[in-house]
């Protein structure tokens, strides 16, 4: 099944359509976009766009494409980055270990497999040696019918922001819908999250999944973000709301003279593991 969307004669800035896993939304031979901006559920395949999951096709204006959808059970795809929650290491033999991860319980598959040496710099002799409960920022390599979800914080060109996250942070467990809208640039959600990166020392992982991790390495302003993304979510996708709790919550954590500093005294990344 084809969707079409014409991007040269669109008139409004909104186009919605409904697809399926497989759909083609878009061909971008066919169009003078240049520069594409792709949200979650879409994916990139040539010279195609495909629909990965059910849902309600978006393109905004100039060249933004992003799916919605109103189920709260994630479905695993390739490409998808999630924010996951370490259970245990398994294997013996060094290429064989890896770490089950939880993706969370709206999760139709639950569990998912990282190799111990699926991170960006890892070695034998040097490599993360991640505990029970850890959280790790990872992006889905490969799903298959019948096996495990495969994970790896690495990408053929060695770049990449993935890996294990600060013990400190503060984790926001929220709906699909809102971590999808986070994740979809030109979204009030997303540029919120943006606006506050650049003016304020936070750091931030939203996964698809339903988790976003935060932390500010103060306690109070950490405590504030967590009402933000609360409140933010409430919202509902408002724009002039969203845009408005952003903008208090800068002017609160500015105003903020006697901020409790974090005690962090993470440390992943070890020789000679065990």
């Amino acid at each position: 099944m084809e969707m079409d969307i014409d991007a040269e004669n669109e008139n409004t800035a909104d186009s919605r359509k409904l697809c399926i896993p497989g759909d083609k939304v878009f061909q971008v031979e066919s169009s003078s976009i240049k520069t594409l901006t792709l949200g979650p559920g879409i994916r990139k395949s040539g010279d195609n766009l495909f629909a990965t999951r059910v849902g309600i096709v978006h393109y905004k204006l100039p060249s933004t494409f992003f799916l919605e959808t109103q189920s709260e059970s994630y479905s695993p795809a390739a490409g998808d980055d999630v924010v996951g929650v370490v259970i245990k290491r398994k294997g013996h033999e060094l290429s064989e270990q890896y770490f089950v991860v939880d993706l969370g319980r709206n999760v139709e598959r639950q569990n998912g497999f990282l190799p111990v040496l699926a991170f960006r710099g890892a070695t034998k002799r040097y490599r993360p040696n991640l505990k029970k409960g850890d959280l790790v920022y990872c992006r889905i390599r490969r799903v298959t019918p019948n096996g495990p979800v495969r994970l790896t914080c690495t990408n053929s060109a060695g770049t990449g922001c993935w890996g294990p996250l600060r013990r400190t942070g503060g984790v926001y467990r929220a709906g699909l819908a809102f971590v999808r809208r986070c994740l979809t640039d030109g979204s009030a959600e997303h540029t919120m999250i943006t606006d506050i990166g650049t003016k304020v020392q936070v750091e931030w992982a939203v996964g698809i999944n339903g988790r976003i991790w935060y932390y500010s390495g103060y306690e109070k302003s950490q405590n504030l973000l967590y009402l933000l993304l609360r409140d933010a979510e409430a919202a509902a996708g408002r724009p002039e709301a969203i845009k408005a709790l952003g903008e208090a919550v800068l002017q609160q954590i500015a105003c903020l003279t006697d901020d409790v500093p974090l005690e962090d005294n993470t440390q992943y990344w070890v020789t000679k593991v065990a």
